[in-house]
């Protein structure tokens, strides 16, 4: 893989207004424009999982397994009653890893075509069904999911800032049978309960009420940017309440 993208270069301040990759010399395209970069059979993984170090597909993975043993869940692989909901699927990485770690059946969901396009083609075989949705619209993707009854939820980074926002997370929960093991990684700049309109606020709500039991916040690094510096977000694990 590596000597497919050795003139991929990694681009961002003070050259660029972002992070952006360089294919070629005229072919600049930005980190976040996921439709071009998925249609680059592995580029997404090259740039984000081997130059950038992005640890929020093992670290979420890892959590969400940790989680549902803390529910003494079986997750014996290959076990149809446990169906887990994968938000935010993309290619299909973490769909890869937590059936890795024993899950038998995932739902993908996203909200990019492109994202689907790009799992089928290279993760054919990790989920048994791939819903491309938006959980802000909550009836037509609730409606797409209503058949499947979901023991667990995992994601990796697609909730906060240009993402997912708070209501798609209660509306991604709201679909979780009663109990459900979840796990999410988020940057930690969302986490800040002083705003109002923030995660922080909204994970604070919903343990309030009731509707979600938070086990741990941990801290991690889930990247560098493309001039090297550290980002870090938090992997918040529970269950439905």
């Amino acid at each position: 893989m590596t000597d497919a993208f050795a003139g991929v270069r990694l681009l961002g301040p003070p050259e660029m207004d972002g992070e952006y990759i360089a294919l070629s010399e005229h072919d600049v395209v930005h980190l976040h424009d996921y439709e071009r970069v998925y249609a680059v059979p592995g580029l997404y993984e090259y740039v984000v999982q081997e130059r950038l170090q992005c640890r929020s597909p093992q670290v979420v993975a890892e959590g969400f397994v940790k989680a549902a043993a803390r529910l003494d869940l079986d997750l014996d692989l290959g076990l149809d009653s446990v169906t887990v909901l994968d938000v935010g699927a993309g290619t299909g990485l973490v769909g890869e890893l937590v059936r890795r770690g024993g899950v038998g059946r995932i739902v993908g969901v996203d909200s990019l075509l492109a994202a689907r396009m790009a799992c089928l083609r290279d993760r054919p075989d990790v989920y048994v069904d791939y819903v491309v949705g938006d959980f802000l619209l909550g009836d037509a993707l609730r409606e797409a999911l209503g058949r499947y009854s979901f023991g667990g939820l995992v994601s990796a980074g697609a909730f906060g800032g240009t993402h997912a926002t708070p209501r798609a997370l209660e509306n991604a929960l709201a679909v979780l049978l009663p109990g459900a093991p979840v796990a999410f990684t988020i940057d930690e700049r969302w986490m800040d309960e002083a705003d109002p309109d923030g995660f922080g606020a909204a994970v604070k709500r919903l343990v309030a009420d009731g509707g979600f039991v938070v086990t741990e916040r941990t801290r991690f690094l889930h990247r560098v940017t493309t001039t090297g510096q550290p980002i870090f977000y938090e992997l918040i694990t529970g269950h439905v309440g």
